[in-house]
């Protein structure tokens, strides 16, 4: 059947947009961790995400005096708008109002798949510019539990929340950890919301998630989402474009553009626990 809608209409373009998105969700469950609190100028465009410099002071009242005015700092760093990625996939021999349904559904299906594993990949480099821990010590199903427990002490002295901190865990890391008793236990307590995100047990309170792209080279990271931010924005929305290049003929491609960029604000709000053993 061919697409009765033409192709050209903005309506159509969202629905492409969303579909495409839709399944890119189903590879980014660190992208998707990654927070929108940002600010945009709407004469220069930049986007500017804040920051302070410490919480709300809570001071003892008195009745007599009041109680002193604080200050405390809020500071914006500009988010870098360096990531332009798209899609151009041939589908030959249809002019885009004559496209199958069946044939633009499979191109929508592998665009969402090839942008959320770009977007994915994006997010884990952009998380591999936090703070490394210094412990190097290979880890083994005997100290595995209690090498991440120690980390994740070390991110809650610093002020991190539990409710908005994630672990994210190696391939060969879960291995481990799926022996661990204490960690087992716990994936009877995940709520439905958790499972669907990917979580598969939780850390000294810390939901637990696995992701099989990281490499060898990191063993876990563990990082508070507050301070990990990310903006995207369709440049063009997808749609079926007919191909006007003096080569093809009747041919037609899905073509779509995105950009965006990706930032850690405070380094000490995620923690990357290097694989030193790696080329052992």
């Amino acid at each position: 059947m061919a697409n009765a809608l033409g192709t050209g209409t903005h309506k159509r373009k969202e629905s492409y947009a969303s579909e495409v998105l839709a399944i890119a969700r189903a590879e980014t469950n660190i992208y998707d961790d990654f927070s929108e609190d940002y600010e945009k100028d709407e004469v220069t465009g930049q986007i500017n995400v804040p920051t302070r410099d410490e919480e709300v002071k809570v001071s003892d009242y008195d009745i007599k005096n009041g109680i002193e005015l604080q200050t405390s700092a809020t500071d914006y760093l500009p988010l870098p708008i360096d990531k332009d990625y798209g899609v151009n996939e041939l589908i030959d021999g249809y002019e885009a109002d004559a496209v199958p349904d069946n044939l633009v559904a499979q191109r929508i299906d592998s665009a969402g798949y090839s942008i959320g594993l770009k977007k994915e990949n994006m997010a884990i480099e952009c998380l591999k510019t936090g703070t490394v821990s210094a412990d190097t010590t290979k880890l083994t199903t005997a100290n595995v539990y209690a090498k991440i427990v120690a980390e994740v002490k070390n991110m809650k002295k610093r002020n991190m929340k539990v409710s908005s901190m994630r672990v994210v865990i190696s391939a060969d890391v879960e291995e481990l950890l799926l022996t661990d008793e204490k960690f087992s236990n716990t994936s009877g307590s995940l709520g439905e919301k958790l499972v669907r995100e990917g979580v598969i047990g939780k850390i000294a309170g810390v939901p637990t998630k696995t992701n099989y792209l990281m490499g060898d080279d990191v063993d876990f990271i563990i990082y508070d989402k507050r301070y990990c931010q990310k903006y995207e924005v369709w440049k063009k929305e997808p749609a079926v474009e007919d191909i006007k290049d003096g080569k093809h003929i009747g041919s037609s491609a899905l073509q779509g553009r995105q950009v965006g960029g990706l930032m850690v604000t405070n380094k000490l709000g995620v923690q990357v626990r290097k694989n030193t053993t790696s080329g052992d």
